[in-house]
């Protein structure tokens, strides 16, 4: 083999810069989530507001259907209508009752004052005739005793009755109330404004669309707050272990590549999740904030992520293919007047494509990017 056939590489000092590559996702800090409350039944999505909506405080977002729910109002609204009825009719009977005995007492009260008129009259009456009308009298006023006796039970026994259906009717004002509340909460109203984003059904991983069925404490809408965006990043398990807290960032939008910003590393999930329900290979979730949130970027937008593993200036770097293991020793092929003298270097650093040399070059060799023949390195 000839000299010029095997492949070089000229070096020259320059920035080693380890760099990891990783997509992610923007998303806000800070986001309003509105979703299906906690309900005990199926909740069906009826009217949900279009998906990039902006909306103000007040607008309506959602409006959730729940037959039980219903249900449940249109029951205790007929119970207290009827509730209701009964204590009316309860009060009726009573007036109609007091109304009665008070009758009766009046009509008492007049045969005995007739009788008593008719007392007058004793002195020429005989004996028996006199014993007679005072017996009379003597009944008239234990009935009329009697009577008003019964109308003071009357209104006791009345007053309990009437007081336990007000408290029944109070209890089913409170069942109405509750039910209300509960539909009331089916219609989910903005208490900011934002931009409207769509949450996905953990089961199908499909945005949530009108005529799905949630349950209680699905999240269904999110309204960003757009002044302070991060990113949320998947890091396989190889690149997580040289990612650490606070490593500088550059970052790219995918949809937009004029739109360069930079940020850092401020959380590292302790657990990965399978990429697959049987997959061995692990994501590490990892969350970088950024350093500028002046651009007009939304949530959901995919980036390109470099991050900064390590930078260190000014010094040799060789591409990691120059590099050969001999006898547990690195060593280099540097090209000498057509052929190669064989070097033994010290690696500092390295990742996967260069090597920095700590010693055994000064920067300015050119290397041999693959093993020469033997005929072609000095002895």
């Amino acid at each position: 083999m000839e000299f010029n056939q095997v492949i070089t590489f000229p070096l020259e000092r320059k920035d080693f810069r380890d760099v990891v590559t990783v997509s992610g996702t923007l998303e806000a800090v800070n986001t309003r989530s509105y979703g299906c409350p906690g309900l005990w039944s199926d909740v069906t999505i009826q009217y949900l507001i279009p998906e990039g909506t902006f909306v103000e405080e007040g607008d309506t977002l959602c409006i959730l259907k729940a037959r039980e729910i219903e249900n449940e109002y249109l029951q205790a609204l007929n119970e207290l209508d009827n509730t209701r009825a009964e204590y009316n009719k309860s009060v009726a009977d009573l007036e109609l009752q007091f109304l009665m005995l008070e009758a009766q007492v009046k009509t008492i009260e007049a045969s005995t004052q007739i009788k008593k008129l008719d007392s007058l009259q004793l002195e020429f009456t005989s004996p028996s005739s006199r014993e007679i009308i005072r017996l009379e009298l003597q009944k008239a006023e234990m009935e009329r005793e009697i009577t008003l006796k019964k109308l003071e039970f009357l209104r006791q026994i009345n007053d309990s009755e009437l007081q336990k259906m007000k408290l029944k009717i109070g209890q089913y004002e409170n069942r109405v109330d509750q039910a209300k509340s509960k539909l009331d909460k089916l219609v989910l109203i903005s208490d900011i404004e934002g931009i409207i984003i769509h949450d996905k059904l953990w089961s199908s991983k499909k945005k949530v669309r009108e005529g799905d069925i949630v349950w209680g404490n699905l999240p269904i809408i999110q309204i960003p707050d757009l002044s302070a965006m991060q990113v949320k990043l998947e890091v396989s398990e190889a690149d997580y272990k040289r990612v650490v807290k606070d490593q500088l960032l550059e970052l790219v939008v995918d949809a937009f590549p004029e739109i360069r910003l930079s940020g850092r590393i401020k959380y590292k999930a302790p657990v990965g999740k399978p990429v697959n329900e049987d997959s061995e290979v692990k994501l590490f979730d990892v969350t970088a904030s950024l350093d500028s949130s002046s651009l007009n970027i939304q949530p959901g937008l995919g980036v390109t992520c470099n991050i900064l593993v390590r930078d260190v200036p000014d010094t040799i770097v060789v591409p990691v293919i120059s590099l050969f293991t001999e006898d547990s020793l690195k060593v280099v092929y540097i090209a000498d007047n057509e052929r190669f003298t064989r070097k033994i270097v010290s690696v500092s650093d390295y990742n996967n494509k260069e090597a920095i040399i700590g010693k055994g070059l000064d920067g300015h060799e050119i290397l041999a990017l693959k093993k020469p023949p033997e005929s072609l390195i000095n002895p």
